[in-house]
């Protein structure tokens, strides 16, 4: 009878073993209070429905679609506005700043600053009202 090792015979075998399964990483609960539906394009914090233009609502369902993933100014503006970076980190800075003023005092900080590379939105950041 013989033994079989089924690592060695991956080392040595012209087939690569296959790749285990692996989980998607679970995603963080959005925070409460706090629903963008992009399907009626509506943004409501705190069950107070918030006006948003085009692009600020584009750039916050961007942020919250993909939660404690940081974005460069770069990927944002190929992302949201669909065109390359010119170089004008102003103009994202200032509909961060802005999405951040509506979104009020308790659910502000959930969009953080990564200094020198961009900003994430991160759930855990929301502070009780």
């Amino acid at each position: 009878m013989a033994l079989r090792y089924p690592r060695l015979d991956a080392l040595f075998s012209d087939h690569p073993a296959p790749a285990p399964a692996r989980r998607p990483a679970p995603r963080p609960a959005p925070a409460p209070g706090l629903v963008v539906d992009t399907d009626q394009r509506t943004v409501t914090v705190e069950g107070r429905q918030v006006t948003m233009p085009y692009l600020e609502f584009e750039l916050l369902a961007h942020l919250v679609g993909n939660p404690l993933r940081v974005h460069s100014r770069r990927q944002l503006m190929e992302n949201v506005w669909g065109r390359p970076d010119t170089g004008d980190s102003r103009t994202i800075a200032t509909h961060i700043a802005r999405i951040r003023r509506k979104l009020g005092p308790g659910h502000r900080e959930a969009i953080a600053t990564v200094r020198q590379i961009g900003y994430k939105y991160d759930p855990r950041l929301v502070r009780a009202s």
